[in-house]
């Protein structure tokens, strides 16, 4: 029973346990109960956005209509900056040496927490700016004159969010994208997407 939770986006996963998005959707709700003081929820996502729990649900993104917004945003090679809202309140101007939009949104809901919380948000800064990722996540390693980048992605949500960030930190390179499918239910309920999200 956390006290807050960060629910980034509902998709359709793990076709071997669940049967379609609503029962995945159940599931975010079935969680989202055991909430004891709100959650985080990505404002473009639909599904999020028709939760049904007994906490307040605190929106975050880029739209006018989000609790928590990032404005002013720019990506470069060496990561991005945005500007932090709460409404219409600044929170200030945070930089993460992370690589595509969803790095940001995933940021920008550490902020919203924090704020709840009242954690300093100067401390928050300090250490989005020092946060280097996790495992499996974006690895970069050097072989012969290439840089190669090892991520977990196994969905296609998460392979088009892995090509949006290699694109943005090597925006002069050539892009080469080599597809290991993770299961054979997956690889079958998503053959379509996997396709869209490999010919970006």
């Amino acid at each position: 029973h956390p006290d807050y939770a960060i629910m980034t986006n509902v998709d359709f996963d793990h076709p071997d346990y669940f049967k379609d998005l609503a029962d995945v959707k159940d599931s975010f709700e079935t969680y989202g109960r055991q909430v004891k003081k709100g959650l985080f929820a990505w404002g473009e996502d639909k599904s999020l956005r028709d939760l049904n729990v007994d906490v307040p649900v605190y929106y975050y993104g880029t739209a006018p209509d989000d609790d928590f917004r990032a404005a002013n945003i720019v990506r470069t090679p060496d990561g991005s900056t945005y500007d932090a809202y709460y409404k219409d309140q600044k929170l200030g101007t945070f930089t993460i040496h992370l690589y595509g939009e969803h790095s940001v949104l995933n940021s920008l809901a550490v902020v919203a927490v924090a704020y709840m919380e009242k954690i300093d948000l100067e401390k928050i800064k300090a250490e989005l700016a020092n946060f280097s990722g996790v495992k499996r996540r974006f690895a970069e390693e050097d072989i012969a004159d290439m840089k190669v980048i090892d991520d977990y992605a196994h969905h296609p949500s998460e392979i088009k969010a892995t090509i949006d960030a290699a694109r943005q930190k090597f925006p002069q390179k050539k892009l080469v994208v080599v597809f290991q499918p993770h299961t054979y239910s997956r690889l079958a309920a998503y053959l379509t997407e996997f396709g869209q999200s490999l010919s970006r």
